[in-house]
């Protein structure tokens, strides 16, 4: 590694802005694959189950492993999304070090290599999950004005049967020339790069590389398997494209046929995707609840209780669900409160239990005795539920729910995420709340605190300095 890139790596972990693991207390080290500048090896660390992925450098690689250093850092808010705890070194000798990723072991493997064995049980069902968290992940980076220019089915992992984004090694980066590619991803590759190689990818370029893995994703197979590099560089740019899987369901296809366009204006928007991709979800989802065979697994009890009258059976209001369970249930939506499509998600769950939002939230102000309703309060207020937006109050709410050092992890992350963002701009306040949510366990949040520790340059945030902000923070300045 150069000497310039050496001592960036050495300083960021002097000034404690990555974490940096002994690799002494690495054990059970095993090659599984090879990375877009290295090899990557699983391993155990310490005297634990835990299992990490260690992501080595080639020499002449050295800016990219730090670009990608950097990138992991800026996009480790995702839960498709691989992620970085640190790095370590493999030489302690201080003139001569070796540098390796420490990240997120996915058991999948890639998604390559899980679709080729697992393809023939998924349903559509499973495919559209897939390929919602895959369009959600690079939801992500755009949002964070990365792209990713490398996007192929070997370096998307699987974790746990949940899509996970890797290899950020070109990302934001100058392109590769096409000869320079890898065998196999040119299928992946935007066919105006293909046309010109003096063509810069950007954002729709990504859009092309996703609408091919949907594509992948349905068929459960490469693209253009068999077909020569000269095949494909000389037709791809004339318009060839895979051949949609029978039986595959039109609003899909339509998905992945209007990514893959020639012309980038005519692909659309990552965030257009994700939200059609989610209708398509959320439509399965009330589908398979309504079905014959769903229906059908009920006990003869419980069908004979369901043709009683409203009036017998379901007299309340609230009819799946008493009012503190549906409150429970939207707390538990895995939902950030950054995330563009929670109040929709919110929205839909109230109508799937037959309850309005505003039942539901004269509910809540009526029951402010437990954390949840408080939490709940919150995001009404933040998204404008059944109230008009108001942050101030927002923050009322989470202070509350987030109060005590037995407070709700949820409310002082979303305290955290606000005063960061939404115009607010206070990075001690933000510290605070991600300092209190961490130490409640929450580990995104102890990201989020040493990534904005990091960026805003705040190497200690002394315990005095953050108290203030105990009460309101800026809303009391």
């Amino acid at each position: 590694m150069s000497y310039n890139w050496n001592n960036w790596i050495e300083e960021a972990i002097l000034n404690e802005h990555i974490n940096c693991y002994e690799y002494k207390d690495f054990y059970n080290l095993e090659g599984i694959g090879t990375g877009g500048f290295g090899k990557v090896y699983r391993a155990n660390w310490k005297n634990s189950h835990n299992i990490y992925a260690l992501k080595s450098l080639k020499d002449s690689e050295a800016k990219k492993f730090v670009d990608e250093l950097k990138i992991q850092r800026k996009v480790n808010v995702h839960d498709n999304i691989i992620r970085f705890y640190g790095i370590t070194r493999v030489d302690q000798n201080y003139s001569s070090k070796i540098y390796m990723l420490v990240i997120e072991y996915a058991d999948g493997g890639t998604l390559r290599e899980y679709l080729r064995k697992n393809s023939g049980n998924l349903t559509w069902n499973d495919k559209f999950k897939m390929a919602y968290q895959l369009a959600s992940a690079v939801s992500c980076l755009h949002n964070l004005g990365v792209i990713h220019r490398d996007l192929h089915s070997n370096n998307v992992l699987v974790h746990g049967n949940n899509v996970k984004l890797a290899d950020f090694g070109l990302s934001k980066k100058t392109d590769e020339s096409i000869t320079s590619q890898r065998y196999g991803v040119i299928p992946y590759i935007d066919p105006k790069k293909i046309a010109s190689d003096s063509y810069s990818r950007n954002e729709k370029s990504d859009i092309y590389s996703v609408g091919v893995l949907l594509w992948e994703i349905s068929s459960g197979r490469p693209p253009f398997e068999g077909k020569s590099e000269y095949f494909l560089l000389t037709n791809i740019p004339k318009g060839l494209r895979e051949t949609p899987i029978q039986d595959t369901p039109e609003e899909y296809e339509k998905i992945y046929t209007d990514c893959w366009e020639f012309e980038p204006d005519d692909r659309p928007t990552i965030y257009d995707v994700v939200d059609r991709l989610e209708a398509i979800n959320s439509k399965a989802t009330k589908s398979w609840n309504s079905s014959p065979s769903s229906r059908n697994n009920s006990s003869p009890s419980s069908r004979n209780y369901s043709s009683l009258s409203s009036r017998d059976n379901l007299s309340q209001s609230f009819k799946q669900k008493e009012s503190k369970d549906i409150v429970d249930g939207i707390a538990a939506l895995p939902s950030k409160i950054y995330d563009k499509r929670k109040k929709q998600k919110i929205l839909d769950y109230l109508e799937d239990n037959h309850v309005t939002s505003k039942e539901i939230l004269d509910w809540l102000e009526n029951n402010q005795n437990y954390p949840n309703s408080l939490l709940v309060l919150g995001d009404f207020h933040y998204l404008g539920i059944a109230t008009e937006v108001d942050k101030r109050m927002a923050c009322e709410f989470y202070e509350k729910a987030g109060d005590g050092d037995d407070g709700l992890s949820v409310a002082q992350y979303n305290l955290g995420v606000i005063y960061e963002t939404d115009k607010l701009d206070d990075t001690i306040a933000a510290l605070y709340w991600y300092n209190k949510s961490a130490e409640q366990g929450n580990h995104e949040a102890w990201e989020s605190f040493n990534r904005l520790r990091c960026s805003s340059g705040t190497k200690t945030v002394s315990p005095s300095s953050m108290q203030k902000y105990g009460s309101m923070g800026i809303f009391n300045r």
